[in-house]
């Protein structure tokens, strides 16, 4: 995905030439250092070592067990040729072993040079105390994008091409955000509940979604909660996602409609001065109670379009029924001879 490939290759690119990292903001901070370990592992330009100290606030004894050395410092181990040309990942629980790792860098700094170990330390939350001339630090929030949600979404989706798959890739994506495991789990609902998430919260929550409930993640440029906070907390602005959602797929279609009507019905429609100008800007309340007067009637898929025309222009999502049931009357409209 774009952003999360950007951001990936800049890490490993500043790893390269020496630099140490440390990564702000790292929500998912194991699925950061999962990247990086496949991109620097398939390089093979330098040795690569994990370092989990999340259960851990020691570095010298878990970088000892990682590298099957038995050194009695961290200023000896940044030394040893176990160490050299090495890039650590290292998954921390907080900043506790900060002044550690700023020991085992600057000694390895001012003995080895170039050859020195680099040091990429991520963790779940703010990471403070690493810094310095041997350090950038990396700003890791915001790296899913709603063009990373689109992608995903296109992915994961088997089904057919259609005006409906594509308002659920839609809802998905607006839904869940940054957390593409949520989007995914999104995806996979019926249609029926997928459309309006924000009706049925408890079919795709997760117990796992309360650990990053209470992240706030960069989302298209603009901070954005979790939708399992929203779902507690804030349930019209988890409405308004689904909204956002529903609208930028189907009001175009619904437009297209309102034009393939005006150019069949169009003997019996009419301009008027409590309208529009021009018939082909006619909208579709005018357009309903005008066809309701001609010797016809006024199709049914016409008071579908214009209930789904007035829900969205007012801010509110519809349902799959009220959805399903306007697809299938313009479907049976369009094959109708006039």
């Amino acid at each position: 995905m774009p952003g999360p490939r950007r951001f990936v290759r800049d890490v490993v690119d500043r790893a390269y030439k020496g630099r140490c990292i440390a990564l702000r903001d790292a929500q998912g901070a194991a699925g950061i250092l999962g990247a990086l370990q496949a991109e620097i592992g398939g390089d093979g330009f330098m040795r690569l070592q994990i370092v989990d100290l999340r259960a851990s606030t020691e570095l010298l004894p878990a970088l000892n067990e990682t590298l099957a050395t038995d050194v009695r410092s961290l200023a000896a181990l940044a030394v040893n040729d176990n160490a050299r040309d090495t890039v650590f990942l290292v998954h921390l629980l907080d900043g506790a072993c900060a002044s550690d790792l700023q020991t085992f860098v600057r000694a390895g700094r001012l003995s080895l040079g170039s050859g020195a170990a680099v040091v990429v330390a991520a963790c779940d939350r703010t990471l403070d105390g690493l810094g310095g001339e041997h350090w950038d630090a990396v700003d890791a929030a915001g790296l899913v994008g709603p063009l990373d949600g689109i992608a995903f979404a296109a992915a994961h989706l088997t089904q057919a091409d259609s005006l409906a798959i594509r308002i659920k890739a839609a809802v998905a994506v607006e839904v869940g955000t940054w957390d593409l495991c949520l989007t995914e789990r999104l995806l996979d609902l019926p249609m029926k509940l997928a459309l309006r998430p924000d009706l049925c919260a408890e079919q795709w929550l997760e117990a796992d979604d309360q650990g990053v409930a209470q992240h706030l993640d960069g989302w298209g440029g603009e901070p954005a909660r979790h939708a399992a906070w929203l779902a507690s907390n804030d349930k019209g602005s988890l409405t308004k996602r689904v909204w956002r959602g529903q609208l930028g797929v189907l009001f175009p279609w619904i437009e297209e409609r309102r034009r393939d009507v005006i150019a069949r019905h169009r003997p019996f429609l009419r301009a008027t001065d409590q309208t529009m100008p021009e018939v082909e800007m006619l909208d579709w309340g005018p357009i309903s109670i005008q066809l309701g007067n001609s010797p016809k009637g006024c199709p049914k898929a016409v008071q579908s379009a214009r209930t789904i025309r007035n829900e969205l222009a007012h801010g509110r999502p519809v349902t799959w029924p009220t959805i399903s049931q306007c697809l299938d009357e313009f479907g049976t409209w369009a094959a109708a001879r006039t």
